[in-house]
């Protein structure tokens, strides 16, 4: 049974801020829901192609889900401050930010999830871009995590404008089916962490239209059973 006070109080008031707003401003359908288990830790990974990608899907998802977000969102006026009392973590980019990857670690071994996304940044041409092995590395302390998809399309289309703010835009997440990684006897690789994340990259590509393939557009195309992922079953 989750302990009720592992959730902040400021998300539990924030959450319902959230939810408003999302309906106000934006067309949001979630397909694939049915696939999200109902308990135990789990990584939903996304491709990210909008700042408003994270929070769509923490603002949307019916279990506690915490976003790994820059270091530098923390530093801008009052949005900084909203993310502390929402529950974020927080990361520096371009170097091995220990103390976030505790903070991950410690969101799973809580049973909840974290929502990652594996490119590391933003994708300004909307297409999928090359994964760190960042995803398999925080997947491999709590071996018995699944991972799971989610597809985002549409977030370019909102802005903040005035004139432009009220055209509630249509967005898109597409959940995929939850998967393990299967974990070679002792120590997994830095090859085999790649290999590992690529091919949870092309179960992320296969939920997205084919522009948005990008840097596995082969991947995607290719019809080989996957070597190391193990899907839960429904």
């Amino acid at each position: 049974m989750k302990r009720a006070r592992r959730i902040p109080i400021g998300r539990r008031i924030w959450s319902v801020a959230l939810k408003f707003l999302i309906w106000v401003l934006l067309r949001v359908e979630v397909r694939g829901a049915r696939y999200l288990p109902r308990a135990g830790a789990g990584i939903v990974y996304y491709n990210h192609i909008h700042w408003l990608d994270p929070v769509l899907i923490c603002g949307t998802i019916r279990r506690y889900a915490v976003p790994l977000t820059k270091i530098e969102a923390s530093r801008w006026p009052v949005v900084g401050l909203l993310l502390k009392w929402y529950h974020v973590i927080f990361i520096t980019r371009g170097t091995v930010d220990r103390e976030a990857l505790q903070a991950t670690w410690g969101v799973l071994a809580d049973g909840d999830i974290s929502v990652i996304s594996p490119e590391g940044t933003r994708s300004y041409d909307g297409q999928l871009q090359a994964a760190k092995e960042g995803l398999a590395f925080v997947a491999r302390q709590p071996p018995d995590a699944w991972l799971m998809p989610c597809a985002v399309t549409g977030t370019p289309a909102f802005s903040w404008k005035l004139g432009e703010i009220h055209r509630r835009p249509r967005v898109v997440l597409t959940y995929g089916r939850p998967f393990r990684l299967r974990w070679p006897a002792g120590k997994a690789s830095r090859e085999v962490m790649r290999e590992m994340t690529d091919e949870a990259m092309a179960q992320l590509a296969l939920l997205l239209p084919p522009e948005m393939h990008g840097a596995y557009a082969d991947a995607a195309a290719g019809s080989a059973r996957p070597k190391w992922l193990e899907f839960l079953e429904s």
